[in-house]
């Protein structure tokens, strides 16, 4: 190990995010502290996920543990999407096994009003720490800060729990039009003002996580989680903020987030790259492909460089996060071939 400083890899996102040339092309990975490290779960072995969370020298650790293997240009703060919820008193807990749920789902018009609205950014003080305190360990990467799209946050806030196609989160839409339209607008002020924290604490660059938009079609996605989007980054636009939409599954809604505002679209591997050229772009590596070796993970990387075409205005990443179940020697694999490829 020991690759813990970088050279310009701060600068290089910052000029992808910019419309400039970095001098290579920038590479992180979502998800890279996580389970596929065990440095990380030796530390997650007696600590619940949500006190991981909630601590500010665990998050700087585990964030700090793939920068120490690996020669990344950006790091992310170790949180979560669901932070909101929690801090809004929905009641989130995580289950072995079954992932977050949320005790008080958004079923009835006085559950929406029970929920602490106001000021629920004042609870979220931790991970404003926690952002500082990585700033000032890796100075030389970029720094991303994060949070869910007001949609992804409003499945789970609606139906209680993930999984699924989220069946009644959307069913919700139709038979609560007004109820869902002013949680969606609630929850995109909360975000927005959670994302320019973030960024005033010392975040470079934020992402919006929008896990669950592709579940929807693309007129619904206009409809419904577009507003949302665009008053985040109307918010993000009047503090100077870059920011970066992922969508998973979205390949079909390209030529609406396109248009949201957003600095850059980090994209899946069904997305293809050459028709994006307009736009700095993120992500679109296979996650598995990380699973199959380096023949396969160099042919990976050698698509998105034929799909570029010798832009630089790429960010290289994955399509979702990285597996649990990937060797870390992969990574390493990954690195190298992106550095070959410039």
């Amino acid at each position: 190990m020991g690759a813990m400083s970088t050279t310009n890899g701060r600068a290089r996102v910052l000029a992808v995010l910019g419309g400039e040339r970095p001098d290579r092309l920038p590479l992180w990975l979502m998800r890279q502290a996580g389970r596929f490290l065990p440095e990380y779960r030796a530390v997650r072995a007696d600590v619940p996920f949500l006190d991981l969370v909630r601590s500010r020298s665990l998050c700087t650790e585990v964030a700090l543990q793939p920068l120490r293997r690996f020669d990344l240009d950006a790091t992310i703060v170790f949180s979560d999407i669901l932070v909101i919820p929690d801090a809004l008193g929905a009641g989130l807990s995580f289950e072995k096994g079954d992932g977050p749920k949320i005790e008080r789902p958004l079923v009835t018009d006085e559950a929406v009003e029970a929920l602490a609205w106001d000021g629920v950014c004042d609870r979220l003080g931790y991970v404003y720490d926690a952002v500082k305190d990585l700033r000032a360990a890796a100075p030389d990467h970029a720094l991303f800060g994060f949070g869910g799209s007001p949609w992804t946050l409003f499945c789970y806030l609606t139906q209680g729990q993930g999984g699924g196609e989220f069946a009644s989160a959307r069913a919700a839409l139709w038979a609560h039009p007004e109820r869902s339209r002013m949680v969606l607008d609630r929850l995109a002020d909360a975000v927005a003002e959670h994302l320019v924290r973030q960024a005033r604490a010392g975040a470079d660059v934020v992402q919006v996580f929008d896990t669950w938009g592709g579940l929807l079609p693309a007129a619904d996605y206009e409809a419904i989680a577009a507003p949302g989007l665009r008053r985040i980054t109307k918010r993000l636009a009047a503090e100077g903020i870059p920011a970066v939409l992922y969508v998973r599954a979205g390949a079909h809604l390209v030529d609406v987030t396109r248009n949201l505002g957003f600095s850059a679209l980090s994209v899946d591997s069904t997305v293809d790259l050459a028709h994006l050229h307009g736009i700095p772009t993120q992500g679109n590596l296979d996650n598995t492909r990380l699973l199959g070796g380096r023949e396969a993970i160099a042919e990976g990387v050698a698509r998105i460089g034929a799909a570029l075409g010798g832009r630089r205005n790429h960010i290289v990443n994955l399509g979702h996060g990285v597996l649990p179940s990937t060797p870390p020697d992969a990574v390493s694999v990954l690195v190298d071939e992106v550095r070959r490829l410039g």
